[in-house]
């Protein structure tokens, strides 16, 4: 029984294997966006899909998951996917929850850099995934350093032209963007 089993978890092994021989490389670069990103009712209009939390607010809704994106055809900024996202309905006096889907929209950065706007719309508390999905750029780790439980991580990204230099430096304390600063030099 053993061999068996044993002959049974190899062959899987092998099979597994053999799938990711043909695999495209496209398909491991898919565009995705992390668990607990906003999504859009309408890629045109830019509005928020809105839900209620626990307690009857509005709140923008979060993908409980991560979900690979398709692009927008007349819009190469926005993509979109079939998203699960929490919402509370009332049900008498009490805010139930339950898990939704709905086709949501996303602004998705063309690798071109990390503009201003991308920047600016990258905020103190973001993880380093969440930012990445705002710029489109991985940015290069420059250092980390622990202290007192805090890891802190320094991360840069820069591009020179004839004509301008930008350089962008973000870090984040347990994964958390604490600091950030974008400078452009033109000639």
């Amino acid at each position: 029984m053993k061999k068996l089993a044993k002959a049974i978890t190899v062959g899987a092994l092998s099979l597994g294997l053999l799938a990711g021989v043909g695999a495209n490389k496209g398909e491991a670069a898919a565009l995705t966006k992390p668990t607990g990103s906003t999504f859009y009712k309408s890629s045109l209009v830019g509005t928020t899909y809105k839900v209620q939390d626990y307690k009857g607010n509005t709140i923008n809704a979060k993908t409980t998951k991560a979900v690979t994106l398709t692009p927008y055809a007349t819009n190469k900024n926005f993509s979109y996917a079939t998203v699960t996202f929490v919402d509370y309905d009332k049900s008498g006096t009490k805010w139930v929850k339950h898990t939704k889907t709905a086709k949501g929209y996303f602004f998705t950065p063309i690798k071109n850099g990390i503009t201003f706007n991308e920047y600016t719309n990258v905020k103190k508390g973001m993880t380093y995934n969440q930012m990445v999905s705002i710029t489109g750029e991985y940015m290069k780790l420059e250092s980390t350093y622990t202290y007192d439980g805090i890891t802190e991580k320094d991360y840069t990204w820069s591009r020179y032209s004839d004509t301008t230099d930008t350089y962008v430096d973000m870090d984040f304390e347990n994964n958390k963007l604490a600091y950030k600063s974008y400078y452009v030099s033109e000639y």
